[in-house]
């Protein structure tokens, strides 16, 4: 009765907590609201607007000629204090940073050309999504601590007037300050030069303050905004100078550049950011003569990058911001440097085939964006698809920079080109593109003849036409003993450019017709050129390879590019080809590029039927002498390709392997089934099972579910693309959770059962020494593999993260990923408790189930056998392993054996103990003879289950 009591004491208590806190919780949001309606009409408009445009009594009519399109995009800079700054970092974001506009009404008022707008500004600082822009490749880095993301939002209302271009709003927000306080943002936003139409020369600028004072914490410095108006634009720049085409540009015959098509237009190719490589053509010894900004930046751009603005209505116009960088890495969501930046406007000449622009300079945006101002237009660019591409130029698009002022006036710089380094331009397949073969007498030279497979052979190599040829590749420096990666990507098949995505070209086929450039099919030899990249970092180079400026990080300047061009002989699966590579002649000077076709590319690909990882092997070397500066000791290859054929075989694969997980989740519910059936029939059972074991159990099916539940928001990409998209899989992975649930739900059983039983025994005193016995034994073990586990990870890791310009995804791999790799191994030694504590028991009894302890180790071990048996019999990426995923335990062949032995080995010292006792493989005089006192008990299943002897 007092226990009814009790409970019912602790209910009504708990209900009192909860009525309480729900009363509290009405309270603070009615506060909350109230505050957030007064705040609206807290600041008088009047008192900080009427100056710049009087307040007018609005109308209902809606309004929709806002020179403000419903989102624009612009940069601020300033209001450091309230907008948290991520920590310092080797590329984090630039100082000045990007805003978003969004207008959501517009009224008319009273008065004319006096209008009363709605919106909010955000601000975004440092949510930062690097991008490799020469290699595709990305990196993305975002703070995980909302009071560190940097984003601001404030609501405003005020007007506009046509007539001025002015607009004056006032409105609020909230945010953190560095010390975790919330503070009641209150500011004017001033914004100018809001015309119902613009140019090349319109800024919108403005400002914004605060209303609070000086000394009140809530006031922030002034915010100061640039933005690039975007409606009502009129290319006058354009149509009044670029008329007969470029002027002073180079003339280059209109036949040697490719046309665009209707459904392809300029905006098409150039949509988005572009970034291209910059070649100075003069000495440069001087940044005045080379530098469009002479020394104002204080360094000699390296890459120019051309992000479009907007297009025009009939797709042949096109605003550009072109900045000029000293490196190859953009950040999408930060600004560029306003100071290194031109402001242009294109238009394609359809007569000549290429892209003119008119460029002017934006000033003084260093120090407040409210005064930049657009002046000096004398810079011109021009820019042009290749329609013939050849060992010595593999670049789609190429163009040229150039000043029309005289060469004695300042601000004067020698003519500049640039080509993109990427495989496409602007992304898409250009149609009609060919190469021309120039190396093809040298590569009969240097490349052996191999005697051709009878065609009745049973070893099938890549088709020279499939995406078999293209290969990802580990590159081995046999001088140095480093290990680094690399890509190898199909240029061109005979005359024409390997077509990647053929859907996109109205071409019917992808193998030449013209007999005069075919390859000799019959014998089943095909001219095939590659362009192979070697990221910088990935390994030590040393000869000719080695950078001149090894501190840079510039992602160009280190990058190994060949272009090679050769034989393929389909009945033999030998690549031979001749390479070339373009180097710098030092790290100031880009006008002297010396270019080394001294290179020999050999690979072998291994036969499509064959089960080794490594399909690709070959080797880079140099022909030149050993006492040239530009000779390298030979590179080794070693390469894997995913082909169609790859692909259905990984997602038959994955189709298994989630069979096979719920299979083997099915088979751990049945086992622990037993064990509870089995601690229920014996229940002097269920105190003898050591709860540190269950507890093992228990978290070992916990982590997959979160796991699983955070994949449910974050899904892998390569993972998507290559795999996803049918609801078989998706099916799958729901019926994985489910199992898994029911699984945990019965360990959590097994383990309330257990702790019951051992609270409500007689002997719970000298089991529960025992208990902690065992756990004074395995913590410290556990915690002594851990550490050297981590020391092992991060000592690999630290050394990545270091070369790959210290990248904070490397540390957070070094926590997360050793965690879990070393709980899946605690959990393969999951009797690893149970033997400890029979040892300090020295109990005979038949605590586990045989099903139980046999059953669990059988699931536990099955997967690393999987694993030997997978690594043996198929090529893949570790990001598809559904079952024994490498990231959720130990997995190797060294690994994959010593977990399979411990495994079995537990299993059978947990069979001798519950038959022979728990000491029994200890010498005799560590054994003791423990006279258990026998108790009365109601039933022979109350009695503790023993072996006979």
């Amino acid at each position: 009765m007092s226990m009814v009591m009790d409970c019912s004491i602790f209910c009504r208590t708990k209900l009192c907590y909860v009525n309480a806190f729900f009363f509290l919780f009405i309270i603070s949001s009615f506060t909350c609201l109230h505050v957030a309606f007064s705040t609206a009409n807290e600041f008088d408009y009047g008192l900080h607007c009427n100056s710049v445009v009087h307040k007018s009594k609005p109308a209902d009519e809606e309004f929709n000629i806002m020179p403000f399109p419903g989102r624009q995009n612009g940069y601020f800079s300033g209001g450091d204090t309230v907008l948290n700054n991520p920590p310092s970092r080797s590329y984090s974001a630039p100082k000045s940073k990007t805003l978003l506009f969004e207008t959501h009404h517009v009224f008319t008022t009273d008065a004319d050309d006096v209008f009363m707008v709605e919106g909010n500004l955000i601000f975004q600082t440092s949510f930062y999504y690097e991008h490799s822009i020469s290699s595709g490749s990305s990196f993305v880095i975002s703070s995980s601590d909302s009071s560190d993301r940097g984003t601001l939002d404030f609501d405003f209302r005020g007007f506009w007037s046509r007539t001025t271009g002015k607009l004056c709003m006032v409105g609020s927000s909230y945010a953190y300050s560095k010390e975790g306080k919330l503070l009641h943002l209150a500011a004017v936003l001033k914004i100018n030069n809001l015309q119902s139409s613009s140019n090349i020369s319109t800024l919108v600028t403005g400002t914004m303050d605060s209303l609070s004072s000086a000394n009140d914490p809530n006031h922030f410095e002034q915010i100061s905004l640039l933005m690039f108006p975007q409606l009502n634009y009129a290319y006058t720049m354009i149509s009044n100078q670029f008329s007969e085409g470029c002027p002073r540009g180079s003339d280059v015959q209109p036949m040697s550049s490719l046309r665009l098509s209707q459904t392809r237009t300029i905006c098409d190719m150039l949509g988005g950011s572009n970034a291209f490589e910059l070649e100075y053509t003069g000495s440069c010894n001087s940044s005045k003569s080379c530098n469009p900004f002479g020394d104002g930046i204080g360094y000699l751009p390296s890459v120019v990058s051309l992000s479009m603005i907007q297009c025009s209505n009939d797709r042949l116009s096109l605003r550009f911001l072109i900045e000029f960088r000293n490196d190859s890495y953009q950040g999408y969501y930060s600004s560029p440097n306003l100071n290194s930046s031109l402001i242009g406007e294109g238009s394609w000449d359809a007569k000549r085939n290429r892209l003119c622009i008119i460029a002017c300079r934006i000033y003084d945006a260093s120090s407040s964006l409210e005064k930049s101002h657009i002046g000096d237009c004398t810079t011109r660019l021009s820019l042009r698809f290749p329609a013939i591409l050849s060992i010595r130029n593999t670049s789609t698009t190429v163009g040229e920079i150039w000043s029309v002022k005289p060469r004695n006036e300042g601000g004067f710089f020698d003519r500049i080109e640039f080509r993109n380094t990427a495989r496409y331009g602007g992304g898409i397949q250009l149609q009609g593109l060919k190469y021309v073969y120039t190396k093809m007498d040298e590569v009969k030279k240097s490349c052996p003849k191999k005697n051709s497979r009878s065609k009745s052979s049973r070893e099938h190599y890549p088709d020279g036409y499939s995406g078999d040829m293209s290969f990802s590749m580990s590159i081995i420096n046999g001088s140095k003993g480093s290990i680094g990666w690399g890509s190898s990507e199909i240029l061109a098949i005979d005359d024409q450019q390997y077509q990647r995505f053929p859907s996109l070209l109205p071409s019917s086929s992808s193998k030449p017709k013209n007999p005069a450039v075919e390859s000799d099919s019959s014998s089943g030899l095909l001219n095939v050129s590659y362009k192979i990249s070697i990221p910088p970092l990935s390994l030590e180079l040393d000869g000719g390879l080695k950078p001149v400026n090894q501190s840079s990080y510039d992602y160009l300047q280190t990058k190994i590019q060949i272009s090679a061009e050769g034989v393929y002989d389909t009945t033999t699966g030998s690549l031979c080809m001749v390479g070339c590579r373009r180097s710098r002649s030092d790290s100031k000077s880009f006008s002297s590029h010396s270019i080394d076709c001294d290179i020999l590319v050999q690979v072998n690909f291994l036969p499509l039927n064959s089960n080794k990882r490594n399909n690709i092997k070959g080797s880079i070397e140099s022909r030149r002498e050993k006492t040239d500066s530009l000779y390298f000791k030979p590179l080794q290859i070693l390469g894997t390709s995913y082909s169609r054929s790859w692909v259905g075989e990984s997602i038959w694969r994955m189709d298994f392997e989630m069979i096979v997980s719920v299979v083997s989740n099915t088979l751990a519910i049945i086992f622990v089934a037993f064990q509870i059936f089995h601690v229920r029939k014996h229940r002097g059972i269920g105190p003898m099972v050591s709860l540190l074991m269950l507890v093992i159990l228990v978290l070992g099916h916990l982590i997959p579910l979160v796991l699983n539940l955070e994949a449910m928001f974050i899904q892998d990409s390569e993972r998507s693309v290559l795999i996803r998209g049918g609801t078989w899989l998706e099916m799958n992975e729901v019926i994985i959770r489910v199992v898994t649930m029911v699984a945990f739900l019965l360990q959590v059983r097994l383990l309330m059962l257990s702790w019951t039983a051992r609270c409500s025994t007689e002997k719970k005193k000298t089991l529960w020494i025992a208990e902690k016995r065992g756990l004074c034994v395995c913590v410290p073990v556990y915690v002594i593999g851990a550490i050297i586990a981590f020391s092992v990870k991060s000592r690999q890791n630290v050394h990545r993260a270091v070369r790959a310009r210290q990248s904070w995804y490397y540390i957070d791999e070094v926590i997360l990923g050793s965690s879990r790799a070393y709980a899946g191994l605690i959990l393969d030694a999951f009797l690893f408790p149970q033997i400890i504590f029979n040892i300090f028991h020295n109990s005979r009894e038949l605590a586990l189930c045989r099903l139980f302890y046999i059953g669990i180790t059988l699931v536990r071990l099955v997967p690393h056998g999987y694993d030997l048996y997978r690594a043996n019999n198929y090529v893949d990426i570790d990001d598809t392993y559904i079952y024994a995923d490498h990231g959720a335990d130990y997995y190797s062949t060294a690994w994959d054996f010593i977990i399979i032995v411990l495994g079995i080995f537990f299993a059978v010292i947990i069979h001798y103990q519950q038959r022979l006792g728990g000491r029994y493989f200890l010498s005799k005089r560590f054994q003791e003879s423990v006279m258990d006192e026998e108790h009365p008990v109601d039933s022979e299943e109350q009695l503790p289950l023993k072996y006979s002897t």
